[in-house]
């Protein structure tokens, strides 16, 4: 019978993530998750209270009253999820439940193809997504410029391309060390297989052996 138990040896491998175990940098990643959301939440508060646009989410000029406290309420419900994920990251690797780490895993899958999809759209994206045109906005303001000569443009092009490239990167390292950490509590969580559970006979030692009764002498030699 094959056995449904992982190796000893995969489950090792499977437990390492660069320097580290896969639960330390999943702890850490839901750690920084979670104080990430806290931040662009009180962002958020202080914008809105100062009657601004909510971070990373300009609203068009075109949109009603009613429009953009719809989609303002929509970001802070947005930013509340983010951070029950972070929580329920950080509650199932402590606790060793797989299944809490999914809702983490499809939220930051979707995020980077957000992400990749706000370069078409600028209205896309979770909040605290990087947007060109807010990102623009504040180039201009920091150069004291109304508006930026093309040496100007294509360096903020660069420096963008750069930040964005090495943003996505990171999303995509964390989700592929989440969904290690996933692997490893699941192959871990797993039961053992029938054969392991069946107890194996244990050998006396020698000296034992000697003392066990004899049953019988040997038969007597007979020769051609």
């Amino acid at each position: 019978m094959t056995s449904s138990k992982t190796s000893p040896q995969t489950l090792l491998d499977s437990s390492r993530s660069l320097c580290c175990h896969v639960r330390t940098s999943a702890m850490a990643i839901g750690l920084v998750h979670m104080m990430f959301s806290c931040t662009l939440l009180l962002d958020t508060i202080v914008k809105v209270s100062y009657g601004k646009d909510s971070c990373g989410f300009p609203h068009p000029p075109f949109l009603s009253f009613k429009e953009r406290v719809l989609d303002t309420t929509t970001n802070f419900f947005l930013i509340f999820g983010m951070f029950v994920t972070g929580l329920s990251l950080l509650y199932g690797v402590l606790k060793h439940r797989e299944g809490l780490l999914i809702c983490f895993l499809v939220l930051q899958s979707a995020d980077i193809v957000l992400s990749v999809l706000s370069l078409f759209y600028v209205q896309l994206g979770l909040p605290g997504t990087l947007n060109y045109e807010e990102l623009l906005k504040k180039w201009t303001y920091l150069n004291g410029a109304h508006e930026l000569s093309p040496q100007d443009v294509n360096k903020f092009m660069i420096i963008f391309s750069t930040i964005f490239i090495l943003v996505l990167l990171i999303k995509i390292y964390t989700v592929s060390c989440v969904g290690k950490c996933y692997r490893f509590i699941k192959n871990r969580n797993q039961p053992p297989s029938d054969n392991e559970c069946k107890p194996m006979a244990v050998l006396p030692s020698y000296h034992e052996a000697l003392m066990l009764p004899s049953k019988g002498d040997p038969p007597a030699y007979k020769g051609p």
